[in-house]
């Protein structure tokens, strides 16, 4: 039904209460507003006239305020996001300040099976993985220099998808979409028992003999521009899921955060975690950055982006 068509089957009593209630100061244009008014302060019926112009009042009200909420959802979820990146940002900080210079271990490791990214979409136009964030991505293995920085830095072991859930992106989509199960994507990488499609031990990074780190597996590499999160052109970023099995969620551990947090700008059945990046420095000459130790970089959100990147939707500056 029509807003004309309401208000015309509307009971005057209410018709007229309904008035009263209304906002003049809402009311565009001082003639307009007049008019309202006067309207308003009859103490009789309404003419035709007048009725249409009071339609007309509410409709320009009812536009305005469907502009104004516009899509505040996404922006609002967007502000939260923001929020989360900081309280991330700030945790891994204090987590190695009170750990001895150690970072958080046993991040997801983003990589689909062992040792590739799920680069692919399904028939149906699905993903595993929010496809703006594996643009961001590539595959490597680590040289001695890479491998050593993040084991000065106690990163060592990350977590990595079993077979239980299926063998292909289409399957492991296919489980998450299956409501007879519990398996959701913020669980993607933990074991059977946490409602996930993980292994269920940790699986090393790289190998320890004497004073020589050699990698054993790849990582996911961070192979957009390094300047959009402050890093040098030459630096290597590794990235990681952070899940809720890694460290920094150990309750045990001083410094460990309480929550982790989830990613909402994604589809439904797509990993919702938020990504970190570790900075090893330039590994393909000699050394890497930070003594030898991997540093922390910056937080990604599930879509690629950065955080002024995410601010830039609250701001209305770039598209949600």
């Amino acid at each position: 039904m029509s807003m004309l068509s309401k208000l015309l089957s509307m009971p005057r009593t209410e018709l007229k209460s309904r008035l009263q209630a209304v906002d003049a100061g809402a009311v565009k244009g001082r003639g307009l507003r007049r008019k309202f008014e006067k309207i308003r302060s009859k103490q009789g019926g309404f003419t035709l006239l007048e009725l249409l112009v009071v339609v007309a009042i509410l409709a320009a009200i009812a536009g305005t305020a469907t502009i104004m909420l516009q899509d505040t959802d996404r922006k609002g979820a967007a502000a939260a996001h923001v929020a989360m990146m900081d309280e991330l940002s700030k945790g891994i900080q204090t987590y190695m300040v009170l750990n001895q210079g150690k970072y958080p271990n046993n991040f997801d490791s983003l990589l689909f099976g062992s040792s590739t990214l799920e680069t692919t979409t399904t028939p149906a136009g699905d993903s595993l993985f929010d496809q703006d964030l594996i643009g961001n991505l590539t595959v490597s293995v680590l040289n001695s220099d890479g491998a050593r920085s993040l084991g000065e830095a106690n990163i060592s072991t990350y977590r990595l998808l079993g077979t239980q859930c299926g063998t292909s992106p289409a399957a492991v989509i296919a489980e998450i979409k299956d409501k007879s199960n519990d398996i959701v994507p913020a669980n993607l990488y933990r074991p059977s028992a946490a409602h996930g499609c993980g292994r269920s031990t940790d699986t090393g990074l790289f190998t320890l003999n004497g004073s020589v780190y050699t990698s054993t597996v790849p990582v996911a590499i961070w192979k957009a521009s390094p300047e959009r999160v402050n890093a040098d052109e030459d630096d290597t970023l590794v990235a990681f899921g952070i899940g809720a099995d890694s460290t920094l969620f150990k309750p045990t551990t001083i410094g460990a955060l309480s929550n982790v947090p989830v990613y909402r700008h994604v589809e439904s059945h797509q990993y919702n975690r938020f990504i970190v990046l570790f900075n090893v420095g330039d590994v393909t000459t000699s050394g890497s950055k930070g003594n030898g130790k991997a540093i922390f970089q910056a937080i990604i959100d599930g879509a690629g982006d950065t955080k002024d990147e995410e601010l830039g939707e609250v701001d209305n500056i770039r598209n949600t």
